[in-house]
């Protein structure tokens, strides 16, 4: 079902429809005024009370025929961009709901049963994630014995002895929790390539990779920046479900991207979340580079003749969007990150357009004599965004693995077991 709610700018007295697809999820709306290019944001909550807040307009009483434009606002999937209203007999003809024509995209069921894992998502938003961000503080600020009465109430195996059970504990919290947006399939493949690490690497060795990169000093300092980073997309999760729903349903490139866009959250703060995590992807890079190393030519310091640098020392020295030269593409540790830094370049130093109505963006990377531009559509850049989620969720198992192996090194021994839902030792 479609409500549409009639609002008129506080400034050049434009008069908007904006149309809510009813669905299961709050709708968050950001859109800038066609007219003047004032932005008009604020929030449709669905699910207590059906309460509509709106900031840089108010909303008004009016016929239809009386209003200059329409906007169309889902959660669940990308709909029209802001439309100049002609007539209904129009709108009708274009599609009185988009949100149909964009379901009919996908093939059979499938579409509810990813709305059901958007669903576990935010279930586990509310149930768990809450309770789990303190305990994150208590463990960093290493008072792991007081998490133990609430890590027992998550499950029955978790037994807290020491940080290594709380830190285990934490992390399948976490990883479980964001993996049912990942694509199928994608966190087991994590997990193998990280078992490769006991498998097949002796700890000695990997005990150099630690104290390269920075040992515990950098695992503390990346484990809190990947907190913040999740709890921020899990917190704004609304605002990236329609990109989430698409590519889990493997049907993105069918998305006419011109007439088709998201009004969920504003470029800026995608921009912002997209350069923060990025950042972070760098900082824990040095991780995979290290291992592919060791994997392919049997040192954490021998470096590719493709990569940047030559050793861990000169490669340390590099400005990070240089030391990503050194992730060889077709090295094992490397195959699950795949990122564009062309578009972190530009956002670094502030080169770049957007125009709000097309919601297409230009970021224009220079770097010493060289120029790269890369243009978009603000979804290409929400689905940028989720798949640096992605990205940090593979690293965040690379260094789940070196943080175990240092513990075990200091003497710890893990006491958890990981008791699955159906009572099952895992």
């Amino acid at each position: 079902m479609i409500d549409a709610k009639y609002v008129q700018c506080n400034f050049c007295k434009t008069k908007i429809s904006l149309r809510f697809q009813m669905g299961h999820f709050n709708i968050p709306f950001d859109i800038c005024c066609p007219e003047c290019g004032v932005h008009i944001y604020g929030f449709r909550e669905i699910e207590k009370g059906n309460v509509f807040s709106i900031n840089n307009a108010q909303e008004i009483d009016c016929n239809i025929d009386d209003i200059n434009y329409y906007s169309d606002f889902s959660i669940e999937l990308p709909h029209r961009k802001v439309q100049r209203f002609i007539s209904i007999d129009k709108l009708i003809d274009d599609g009185f709901s988009p949100f149909m024509s964009m379901v009919g995209m996908f093939d059979g069921d499938s579409y509810f049963k990813l709305l059901q894992r958007i669903l576990n998502l935010l279930h586990f938003r509310e149930h768990k994630w809450t309770d789990t961000l303190p305990l994150y503080d208590l463990y960093f600020n290493k008072k792991v014995e007081l998490t133990a009465d609430s890590l027992l109430k998550f499950n029955s195996g978790y037994v807290i002895k020491n940080e290594l059970d709380a830190m285990m504990a934490l992390h399948q919290i976490t990883v479980l929790g964001l993996n049912s947006i990942l694509p199928i399939g994608s966190l087991g493949c994590f997990s193998n390539y990280a078992t490769q690490i006991f498998k097949t690497l002796k700890f000695s060795d990997v005990n150099l990779l630690i104290q390269c990169v920075g040992h515990k000093e950098y695992f503390e300092s990346v484990s809190k920046r990947l907190i913040k980073i999740y709890s921020r997309w899990i917190k704004e999760f609304e605002k990236y479900i329609p990109v989430v729903m698409l590519s889990l349903g493997h049907i993105f490139d069918k998305l006419d991207k011109e007439a088709y866009g998201i009004a969920t959250t504003s470029f800026d703060d995608m921009k912002s979340f997209y350069a923060d995590s990025y950042e972070l992807i760098l900082e824990m890079v040095d991780i995979a580079v290290g291992l592919n190393n060791m994997v392919v030519r049997g040192n954490y310091n021998n470096f590719s003749p493709e990569a940047g640098a030559k050793d861990f020392e000169t490669y340390k020295k590099q400005a990070k969007s240089e030391r990503i030269k050194s992730l060889i593409e077709s090295e094992p540790f490397s195959q699950s990150i795949k990122m564009d830094r062309h578009v972190r370049n530009a956002i670094a130093h502030y080169n770049y357009e957007f125009d709000p109505i097309t919601q297409k963006i230009k970021f224009i990377d220079k770097f010493k004599d060289n120029k790269n531009t890369v243009e978009m559509y603000l979804v290409d850049l929400a689905v940028l965004c989720y798949e640096n989620i992605v990205i940090l969720v593979y690293l965040d198992e690379l260094l789940y693995s070196l943080r175990k192996i240092d513990y075990i090194k200091d003497g710890m021994v893990p006491n958890i077991k990981f008791i699955r839902n159906d009572g099952q030792k895992g």
